[in-house]
């Protein structure tokens, strides 16, 4: 049996990794724009107790105004604050900016001084107020105008839930996209082993669940051809036993009425039956045994009884059995050189190498031509039967290794048999350490090719 190998390996495999790659990303962009925020409040609290310190810092150089104008100037051109310092009756100290900021209310005034730090509620450029001195009471304040910060997105809330929503619905696709397949082949799995053997998956996927899909339905055509076999077993073993017991009967029935004449004559007619139904019923059980001898593994072989054997011996007796059970045919035999000594059954090769003579005879005219061919290989032998019969369809090729398999169906009547002769040949020719391989094409005939390695 080929197995296909995929065409597309690990594609489920990039479709997980990827599908987690995308989760991570918008992950990492939800917790971004809250560590965003998160820095936004923490810039706001940063930058207040900043401010705080330098008008400290300026508060104690109330004394030197050069040195306070000179500290002003230098924050205005280094961070762009604009500084106003104001006594409580609102008359400018100092201010680093041609026109300085308003006075606070009254109203203002008291709150600062309760509060210390302002912060004005209104307005785009951030202003603080800040009482002078830290401690104790007002004696003066100092405005601070920053320059506006980085204006941030409307609120963090949005994209965090974007973003979460997002990593939801692609998991919820790729789980629909795992499970869903998967419930297709559990209930097919289910409805095919409830009986139902036309059921198939129908998945055209390019992954490994396509692979699996895939798979799966071959194995259900293979139980099905097998199973189908086996009903035409029953009724191809009743037709082979019914007719030569029909025709025994009537020599029985001859003799039995006392016609000595014509019950004489029909014994070589009994004999021909006989040796037909102990062939077919040596078949069956042969096939029956390889099977139980495995728990019914199709690779069964059978027994081998193994002893030195003349290959040349083998050749003459096959081609005179042949000649013997279908003179109609004309057989041709070529030997080329001397052929090796094999370490095999004699028994069963010889069977193996008549199945493949009677399947000649059996699916070529009369009077058409049986070519059987030896010739001695570097380490072993090879045996080649070839005829001039209908041939076997591609379709069918590669299923005549199946045990009741027939390629000739519309034929049955004719041609005999229930399927087994080439499943037990190649069973034999395996066991044997060799091959067994055949060609065909219809209306031109089949070449069976055996290859089998010679005694150590």
């Amino acid at each position: 049996m080929n197995i296909r190998r995929p065409r597309f390996p690990s594609r489920l495999l990039w479709r997980i990794y990827l599908v987690g790659i995308a989760q991570l990303l918008l992950v990492s962009f939800a917790l971004a724009t809250l560590h965003r925020y998160t820095r936004e409040d923490s810039f706001r609290e940063s930058l207040e107790r900043s401010t705080t310190y330098n008008v400290s810092e300026w508060a104690s150089l109330r004394d030197r105004p050069e040195e306070l104008q000179g500290a002003l100037d230098r924050v205005r051109q280094r961070l762009g604050m604009k500084v106003t310092m104001r006594t409580l009756d609102g008359r400018v100290l100092t201010a680093n900016t041609s026109r300085p900021l308003p006075p606070l209310s009254a109203e203002d005034l008291q709150r600062l001084e309760t509060e210390r730090v302002v912060r004005r509620a209104k307005g785009p450029p951030p202003v603080m107020y800040v009482a002078i001195p830290e401690t104790g009471p007002m004696e003066a304040y100092a405005m601070v105008e920053h320059p506006p910060p980085p204006q941030p997105p409307p609120s963090p809330v949005m994209p965090i839930v974007l973003a979460l929503g997002c990593t939801a619905i692609t998991s919820l696709v790729f789980a629909r996209s795992l499970a869903l397949p998967l419930q297709r082949l559990a209930k097919v799995a289910r409805t095919f082993g409830a009986g139902m053997l036309d059921v198939r998956t129908g998945l055209r996927r390019r992954d490994e669940m396509g692979q699996v899909a895939e798979a799966f339905d071959e194995m259900a055509e293979r139980i099905t051809l097998l199973l189908r076999s086996q009903k035409e077993l029953l009724a191809n073993v009743s037709h082979e036993l019914r007719t030569p017991l029909a025709r025994i009967r009537v020599a029985l029935d001859l003799a039995s009425e006392g016609d000595s004449t014509l019950a004489r004559e029909s014994l070589s007619d009994i004999a021909e039956d006989l040796s037909e139904l102990e062939r077919l019923v040596s078949d069956v059980l042969t096939a029956a045994r390889l099977d139980l001898a495995t728990g019914q593994t199709p690779g069964a072989t059978p027994p081998l009884r193994r002893e030195h054997v003349e290959a040349q011996t083998l050749v003459d007796k096959a081609a005179a059995r042949f000649r013997s059970a279908r003179p109609e045919h004309r057989l041709e035999v070529h030997v080329d050189g001397t052929l090796p000594v094999l370490e095999a059954d004699p028994v069963l090769l010889r069977r193996a190498i008549d199945n493949l003579l009677d399947n000649a005879g059996k699916y070529s005219e009369p009077h058409s031509t049986v070519r059987l061919h030896a010739r001695p290989l570097e380490h072993g032998l090879q045996v080649e039967v070839r005829d001039e019969g209908i041939g076997i369809d591609a379709s069918d090729l590669p299923h005549l290794f199946t045990p009741f398999f027939r390629s000739d169906r519309s034929r049955a009547r004719k041609t005999g048999g229930v399927g087994l002769g080439l499943v037990l040949a190649r069973r034999i020719v395996v066991a044997h350490g060799g091959t067994l391989i055949l060609e065909s094409q219809p209306s031109l005939g089949t070449t069976a090719r055996i290859t089998l390695p010679a005694a150590p």
